[in-house]
């Protein structure tokens, strides 16, 4: 990274991970962001708005132990491929893996992605702690790098938060009613699932979030979940109703 770099600092009691993320993808800002939740340190890194790699100092998040786990390697091949390491340092755990013939090429992409996949999902559960992004462009040979547009990022990790309270309260309760907006030019190659549209094109402007919720295409939890990420990307905004029963569009910051 450039020494000039931007550096933001802030904490995720105030603003969550999946609003960082939009703002990071609205304007396209290449750079790594780094949250410390107690004693893990997890990184996300970004080019041109979208997220391209993950890493965690959670030694159970790590590649060997992940394919552990899923039964794609044993205890014998993992302790291998770790000596290995130990005796080539700067060789990645996936290289090396291919190396020894425990895992085909071929797979090494898919697998890689699915782990970096996993820590990003993690992260959308963290409601404390502190983040700090680093804008710039980092070493070519600084991360193996796949792509994930950030906008399926945020939908498919609200989908995963585990308390939906906090999502409704973020969305200003059970009868707030949102109203669908133009799609911005930011998220025009965004495709979204089925359910996710279909719950999309019920936003009308009159149903309640709970009814959005309890009418939707798929279980109200993950409902809700969507509604909150279709908010925070902008593609609808909370309207107010006025005690005499008027709505009013209110813009609020995502």
């Amino acid at each position: 990274m450039s020494e000039n770099s931007f550096i933001y600092k802030g904490n995720l009691s105030e603003s969550t991970l999946p609003e960082m993320l939009a703002t990071i993808h609205r304007y396209h800002v290449p750079g790594v962001m780094k949250l410390q939740h107690d004693e893990h340190l997890k990184r996300i890194y970004l080019l041109d708005g979208d997220v391209i790699f993950a890493t965690s100092s959670d030694r159970s998040e790590s590649l060997g132990e992940f394919l552990l786990k899923r039964g794609k390697i044993t205890k014998a091949q993992l302790r291998i491929s770790t000596d290995e390491m130990t005796r080539s340092p700067g060789k990645r755990h996936g290289s090396v893996l291919v190396q020894l013939g425990f895992l085909k090429p071929e797979e090494l992409g898919p697998v890689v992605r699915e782990q970096v996949q996993t820590i990003l999902w993690s992260m959308f559960d963290w409601d404390r702690g502190t983040v700090t992004f680093e804008v710039g462009h980092f070493r070519e040979d600084e991360v193996y790098k796949i792509k994930i547009p950030t906008p399926r990022a945020i939908l498919s990790g609200c989908k995963r938060i585990r308390d939906g309270k906090k999502i409704t309260s973020k969305l200003g309760g059970k009868t707030a009613v949102f109203r669908k907006l133009d799609v911005p030019e930011h998220l025009a190659r965004l495709r979204l699932e089925a359910g996710e549209r279909q719950l999309l094109e019920m936003v009308d402007g009159k149903r309640t979030f709970i009814e959005l919720c309890q009418e939707g295409p798929l279980a109200p939890g993950i409902n809700a979940r969507i509604v909150y990420a279709l908010k925070l990307l902008g593609l609808i905004e909370k309207e107010e109703v006025q005690s005499s029963g008027i709505r009013i569009q209110v813009k609020t910051s995502s």
